[in-house]
């Protein structure tokens, strides 16, 4: 199992951030793109993904919000979360291509995909620690 102690979350989501700072290292970014940014070079730097990058069922041009969780990788093999983290970053910007997200939202909408982001991180969490 891992300790939660020694995981990292990587975040937009100032919601995210607020819950799980003091429980775990947060990283509070600026971005969407720059969450998926910090999480390849920290793959790159012996980190494996504990979560998905691109979790729920929301396309990377649909919310603005995103928080992933790694974990130092030890000895362990990464290239499957190299390669998971590279296609997502390629998705995203090929998604932003196609149509790009809005760069304001209501605030209510904007809230409600803080909580689709903070609930996936909420499921998440319990099985690390």
């Amino acid at each position: 199992m891992w300790e939660l102690e020694k995981a990292i979350l990587i975040t937009n989501n100032d919601r995210v951030y607020e819950k799980y700072k003091d429980q775990m290292q947060v990283i509070l970014l600026e971005g969407y793109e720059d969450v998926l940014i910090k999480a390849r070079d920290m793959v790159y730097d012996k980190h494996i993904l504990l979560t998905h990058p691109q979790a729920s069922s929301l396309k990377p041009n649909q919310t603005p919000y995103r928080s992933v969780v790694v974990y130092p990788k030890g000895e362990e093999d990464n290239m499957k979360d190299i390669m998971l983290i590279d296609k997502c970053i390629q998705v995203y910007r090929e998604w932003q291509e196609i149509a790009p997200s809005p760069e304001h939202y209501q605030d209510k909408v904007a809230n409600d995909f803080k909580t689709i982001d903070l609930s996936v991180i909420d499921n998440i969490i319990p099985r690390i620690s």
